[in-house]
């Protein structure tokens, strides 16, 4: 069962570390006069993942009309796409060859 810290539950964790890492800790404890636990939890929370916030419906939508500004921004010089006989073209002119159809 986990305890309450502030007002989060928290668990207990036991797992070995490197004997780099332990040393790095030991220090940083001793320089700050603090527990190895204490600069182990906090190193470890300021270096964790942060979960995403959960967005609503719409926030969502105004985040992928956000994004979807951004789409054909860009303009290459040239059109792209799967047009495979120009992309025939392209490799043939590459490597040297003529372009035959068959």
């Amino acid at each position: 069962m986990g305890a309450v810290w502030g007002l989060e539950t928290v668990k207990t964790l036991t797992f070995e570390v490197s004997d780099a890492l332990y040393e790095a800790f030991q220090q940083m404890a001793a320089k700050y006069g603090r527990t190895l636990d204490e600069v182990a939890l906090e190193w470890l929370a300021k270096h964790a993942p942060q979960s995403r916030p959960q967005l609503t419906v719409e926030e969502h939508q105004e985040a992928w009309d956000r994004l979807l500004r951004h789409a054909g921004a860009a303009h290459l010089g040239s059109p792209t796409g799967a047009d495979n006989e120009r992309i025939d073209i392209d490799l043939a002119r590459e490597y040297g060859s003529a372009h035959e159809e068959t």
